[in-house]
């Protein structure tokens, strides 16, 4: 009995942690296959030629079948960097920080082993409430439904600053959160180019930043750059704005070499 008892822990000791992805729409894989989909696929950009395009949408599927459209829903997932690694992708396209945050504690307080948590947060302009018995992101495309009346109301009531705020409340607790629960062995934050984004708010608008530019600093070396971070003139831009296969596969290999035990 003894013995066996010894041989489950055994085995739960040997239990590989899991890598657990959470973001937006870069780390759901957004706009990667298109170009299998789209017949003459518009040629990839770097940052100044996407930024300076005037027509920055993205093709549309609206061709493609419900059964052709999820083929290429599942291979976004598959071809992200998430999926190269073989991660869970817990990723969603417009998915705001508060849901990401819903997300990421119940992973963690439902864990039986040690987890690795994957955070891409999104941007200061994405929020998240509970709204018709589920969770809902907003952000800032007006939504065509029974949420109009709401969403006016709150966007005339916020401001960048306000935004931020909420954002950095979000964002400093979550992070202190995971990397000192029980159930994380490891902890990284993906940084899509919207660490950047928010550095450029708090200097043009003089906001009251220093707890996010403190963090940066000090949680350097568990930020994980996109490679068009750090490599802008790279032709790595879809035309939506979203990144191409080649950087996915460039971020994967970065995360590869940190799993290695």
């Amino acid at each position: 009995m003894v013995r066996e008892t010894g041989t489950i822990l055994q085995k739960d000791f040997m239990i590989k942690p899991q890598n657990h992805f959470f973001g937006d729409s870069f780390t759901a894989g957004d706009e990667i296959v298109d170009h299998k989909y789209v017949e003459s696929y518009p040629p990839y950009l770097n940052f100044r030629e996407w930024f300076e395009s005037k027509d920055k949408s993205r093709p549309s599927l609206h061709h493609l079948s419900k059964s052709e459209y999820e083929s290429l829903i599942k291979e976004e997932r598959q071809n992200s960097y998430a999926g190269i690694v073989e991660g869970i992708n817990h990723a969603e396209s417009g998915m705001s920080l508060q849901n990401m945050c819903r997300l990421i504690v119940n992973t963690l307080e439902s864990a039986k082993t040690k987890q690795r948590i994957f955070i891409q947060p999104s941007g200061i302009e994405r929020w998240c409430e509970f709204v018709d018995g589920q969770w809902t992101d907003f952000n800032t495309t007006p939504p065509k439904d029974q949420h109009k009346d709401y969403y006016k109301f709150r966007v005339s009531h916020s401001t960048e600053s306000s935004n931020f705020e909420a954002w950095q409340s979000i964002f400093l607790p979550l992070i202190s959160y995971v990397s000192n629960h029980h159930n994380t062995l490891d902890w990284f934050i993906i940084n899509n180019g919207t660490l950047n984004e928010l550095i450029g708010i708090i200097d043009r608008e003089k906001l009251q930043g220093k707890g996010v530019l403190n963090a940066v600093d000090h949680w350097r070396q568990h930020i994980i750059n996109f490679p068009q971070v750090d490599a802008m003139d790279e032709p790595f831009y879809c035309k939506g704005g979203h990144v191409n296969q080649k950087a996915h596969k460039i971020l994967a290999d970065k995360i590869s070499k940190l799993l290695v035990d």
